[in-house]
């Protein structure tokens, strides 16, 4: 049977406190905190408190933005995201919304691009939760703020990035919403009124979301 991130657990992800202990004397005692994660040395014995995996999700369960500081275990992740469990599925959508509560777009489009590499069928297995998080233009969409922008068909209280409106995750992470679409039905019509919406306003696509948008072709 495959082995699965939370199957390994802490400890046993290969993280170590990069600390030289052999010229320790007898009896000696250390607490060590460093990007590979937190580790106390006793007497000879080594134990992982929480290794680089366990203080990026603690870290960005608080603050969405502290995925930047904790790249050790943003970057594991990314490397094993086809390994991933349930549990990293649910603790990657908490922190994409709480990206979006602090209104903080670098970290929600490191969480998208962290669910774009998840197995599809383990996204399928929340399928609700993703619709009820990505039902949203303010998400996927991104407009310029330019003077003859037309803000009445726009979302209101849209968070403003410098020139531009949105979170625009469907141009930053595409792939993600490609794999969206193949889950369900109502994934695809999300999916599908984006792209729609997207292409109107000149927001670069790649070929596989813009064929979304163009009518079947003429049969018989």
């Amino acid at each position: 049977m495959d082995r699965k991130i939370g199957d390994e657990g802490t400890g046993k992800r290969g993280f170590k406190p990069g600390v030289n202990f052999s010229q320790q004397r007898p009896g000696a005692k250390a607490l060590i905190v460093n990007g590979n994660g937190i580790f106390k040395y006793d007497d000879g014995k080594l134990e992982t408190l929480a290794d680089a995996v366990d203080y990026f999700w603690g870290a960005v369960s608080q603050n969405p933005a502290e995925w930047q500081l904790t790249t050790k275990g943003y970057d594991y992740l990314i490397a094993h995201a086809g390994q991933a469990t349930r549990e990293d599925l649910r603790r990657a959508l908490n922190w994409l919304e709480l990206s979006i509560q602090r209104r903080e777009r670098g970290a929600a489009v490191a969480a998208a691009r962290y669910l774009s590499l998840l197995p599809a069928e383990l996204l399928a297995s929340d399928a609700m939760r993703l619709q009820t998080v990505f039902n949203s233009r303010i998400l996927g969409m991104v407009w310029q703020v330019t003077p003859d922008l037309d803000v009445k068909p726009l979302p209101p209280r849209i968070p403003k990035f410098g020139q531009e409106a949105g979170y625009g995750l469907i141009r930053s992470v595409p792939e993600l919403y490609e794999k969206l679409a193949m889950l369900t039905p109502e994934l695809e019509d999300i999916v599908l009124l984006l792209v729609r919406e997207a292409l109107q306003y000149r927001v670069s696509l790649p070929p596989a979301l813009t064929a979304m948008a163009e009518p079947p072709a003429a049969t018989g």
